[in-house]
């Protein structure tokens, strides 16, 4: 059994309750992206005429035009038309993990109803990332057992591990010096004796910023001129612990950032932010950024690893997760979105290696 848990749009409009289809808000999106309204139907596997029939709908209730068409020149959205498209991408960003979350656990605690026992499931506790996402799924499909995961922080997640409230955390560190310097944080929680280290993607980390860098930044030393707005992590996240670093190391301080305390708890949340042009800059991974269509300035490559009790090692879920990080399935899940390698998912990594 699976639960997923969505919201939904509802317009009331003189009293009468009109509920928002949620292939509105992927027409809006597959018109963005392609510039054609036809284009959009092939995309969603849509008729034109429906296609249409939908815009006109909302249009009428609205009073306002959400799709221009152009002869010869294609499609596009009005203003009202974005403002709704990037509403509703701020809104999945910002609450679809959190949402995530709260379903797994009910999941959980309602088959422990349903079963009259209280057996526990297999749990992850992760950073946010699109590729501890393609994994839960790979293995909800292909596998025997069903994967709980709870995005929370990297440190958050070590933290749970210590206290046995998940089976295994997953976390990521820079490499290099980066890495080095941020490593006490994380061995607070780590220790070899105690855990084997899966290697999961090596990823990258960077700016993230609108289509064609229309504010010309490049670099840490671009967020300090204090008029570019900027959105940041949650503390405890290691994108934040990283973020914080590359000012540290970069001679920026903090206060010299406009929006440094304006925090999201998810890189799709920060791209959802940019993308709407609610913030001019954030910090997060490449994947994301190709995900909602942003340029990335590339600022250092990490490592993504999962925590592995050693006396869970050899148990079959286990197993079946090295496997699958292995498998041509799940490289070929990642291969779309650039920043990402996954040459090395499923091997054993060394605490050397990863914190030098």
């Amino acid at each position: 059994m699976d639960i997923k848990i969505n919201f939904h749009w509802q317009m009331i409009q003189h009293g009468e309750k009109h509920d928002i289809d949620t292939i509105l808000f992927q027409l809006l999106e597959a018109v963005q992206t392609s510039g054609s309204l036809k284009k959009a139907t092939d995309r969603l596997g849509v008729s034109y005429r429906f296609a249409w029939g939908l815009v006109n709908k909302w249009e009428s209730l609205l009073s306002h035009p959400l799709v221009i068409l152009e002869r010869g020149r294609g499609a596009r959205l009005t203003a009202a038309g974005e403002k709704l498209m990037h509403a509703n991408r701020q809104l999945a960003a910002s609450f679809s993990p959190e949402l995530d979350n709260f379903s797994t656990q009910f999941k959980r605690e309602f088959e422990a109803i349903l079963n009259h026992n209280h057996a526990e499931g297999f749990n992850i506790f992760a950073s946010h990332g699109l590729a501890v996402g393609a994994l839960r799924d790979l293995i909800n499909q292909q596998s025997d057992f069903q994967l709980d995961l709870h995005f929370h922080g990297s440190l958050e997640s070590l933290r749970a591990l210590r206290k046995r409230d998940c089976h295994i955390a997953g976390f990521h560190i820079p490499e290099g010096e980066l890495g080095h310097k941020m490593k006490q944080d994380y061995l607070e929680f780590l220790n070899e004796d105690a855990h084997q280290l899966i290697y999961v993607v090596k990823r990258n980390q960077g700016l993230m910023v609108a289509s064609g860098n229309p504010k010309q930044i490049r670099n840490i030393q671009s967020l300090a001129d204090g008029k570019l707005a900027f959105i940041n992590r949650q503390a405890d996240s290691g994108t934040r612990l990283l973020f914080d670093q590359l000012l540290q190391v970069n001679g920026v301080a903090a206060s010299m950032i406009q929006g440094y305390r304006q925090e999201e708890f998810t890189h799709m949340a920060v791209a959802a932010m940019v993308a709407s042009g609610a913030a001019d800059v954030g910090f997060g991974i490449a994947p994301m950024a190709d995900k909602f269509h942003l340029d990335f300035i590339p600022l250092v490559w990490e490592h993504y690893c999962l925590a592995v009790p050693h006396q869970l090692i050899e148990d079959d879920r286990v197993t079946e997760i090295i496997s699958l990080l292995k498998s041509q399935a799940f490289h070929d899940n990642l291969a779309g979105y650039s920043g990402y390698d996954t040459g090395r998912s499923g091997e054993t990594a060394s605490f050397k290696e990863i914190f030098g």
